[in-house]
């Protein structure tokens, strides 16, 4: 077993919790045990405390997290420290959950509250593993698994499950799980979750590794359907979800070409201003987008299609949206990819000063731009490509 010790500090290493008298037990628990385990960084720590109360943090002078939420901030690191506590569904959806917190509360006890037996493992301050649920064997067999069956109680955890699926890209989902994850989908409690924490869990997905392995089980389940209101997901998105390499380009784009043809007044989920931004880019150059790559075989003769492309994507003014835009529009067609980047480094750095200079009416001076880029661009390409 990996040597754990260091990832919970001992407690005459750090300031705050050396004041802390010896009944209290710290552990450090969740993402940062389970990614210490697969070797993978981790650049946050969460702690448990077990064995104090609400009152007494308070009264140390912490930083709660939420009113009367029994979450506070390490005063020197910013580092979660939770109380342990029970929680109990009484309500619809995910925040229907009344919780518990007191001394009494066991350290088992706060695990088994947990989603995945890979995320109910806590580590103590001198380096021992506290795995109630199995959590190891469970990352050893590359399965995502739940604690226990209060695990229907959350429908945001079927949503979770597929961002883990997109991050951990070799897991695979135990079937029992898989079972509860459709239970919960036909309870059509995931309509109670927000719309706003949808995107905050699909999101990170989009941007992990592999965001066709979340989208693939959030249709399998189910839930894709109720969260976007279709089941279906076309052969061109697929494709484009299991190629796209998420470290060259902006999560907001690979959202927009996801949800481009979708009427998102529908979609149960809210998206920032920046998706719809992209989305009205991808809308507006659809055509000549198409019909570019339609007549692909004949680069020298697509003057017009290039220049309608970055007219009607506004580069010229928003040259930053150009890698993103070419990236989801021609991530099968490299080759034009490269043409139409080459062309746009070309043309921006091409002077209008001539025309500008020329003194016509302003009405004019738009058609006299566009005029004069196709003739530099028709000297770049007959030089660069015939």
């Amino acid at each position: 077993m990996k040597d754990l010790v260091g990832l919970c500090p001992k407690k005459g290493d750090d300031s705050f919790f050396k004041t802390l008298p010896n009944t209290i037990r710290i552990y450090c628990v969740g993402g940062a045990v389970r990614d210490f385990l697969l070797g993978k960084s981790f650049s946050d720590k969460d702690f448990v405390l077990v064995g104090a109360d609400f009152n007494y943090l308070k009264k140390k002078g912490l930083r709660a997290v939420g009113k009367n939420f029994p979450v506070f901030l390490h005063p020197n690191t910013n580092e979660e420290l939770a109380l342990a506590r029970k929680e109990k569904k009484q309500g619809v959806g995910y925040k229907g959950f009344v919780f518990f917190t007191g001394k009494e509360v066991s350290l088992k006890e706060d695990l088994r509250r947990r989603d995945f037996t890979i995320n109910a493992m806590a580590v103590d301050e001198y380096g021992n593993l506290h795995d109630p649920f199995g959590g190891r064997k469970d990352l050893s067999t590359k399965t995502i698994k739940h604690v226990s069956p209060a695990f229907v109680e959350d429908p945001l955890r079927v949503i979770r499950l597929g961002r883990f699926l997109s991050q951990l890209t070799e897991f695979k989902v135990h079937e029992d799980t898989l079972k509860l994850c459709e239970e919960i989908v036909k309870s059509r409690e995931i309509l109670t979750l927000s719309k706003e924490r949808i995107w905050t869990e699909i999101s990170k997905g989009f941007r992990a590794h592999k965001p066709i392995n979340m989208v693939n089980f959030l249709l399998s389940c189910g839930a894709w359907k109720e969260i976007t209101g279709s089941s279906y997901l076309s052969k061109k998105l697929k494709a484009f979800l299991k190629s796209v390499e998420t470290n060259k380009v902006s999560l907001e784009w690979i959202a927009a070409y996801i949800f481009q043809d979708k009427e998102l007044g529908k979609v149960h989920c809210t998206f920032p201003k920046r998706v719809h931004a992209a989305i009205n880019i991808l809308n507006r150059t659809k055509v000549c987008r198409e019909s570019y790559i339609d007549a692909h075989t004949n680069c020298i003769g697509n003057y017009e299609l290039i220049l309608d492309i970055f007219e009607k994507a506004d580069l010229f003014r928003n040259p930053t949206n150009l890698a993103d835009l070419l990236y989801v529009s021609f991530y099968d067609h490299p080759k034009q990819k490269n043409i139409l980047s080459s062309c746009f480094e070309f043309l921006s750095q091409v002077s209008l000063k001539p025309i500008i200079d020329s003194n016509h009416k302003k009405i004019e001076m738009k058609s006299l731009i566009r005029e004069y880029r196709l003739e530099k661009l028709r000297e770049f390409m007959l030089l660069n490509y015939s």
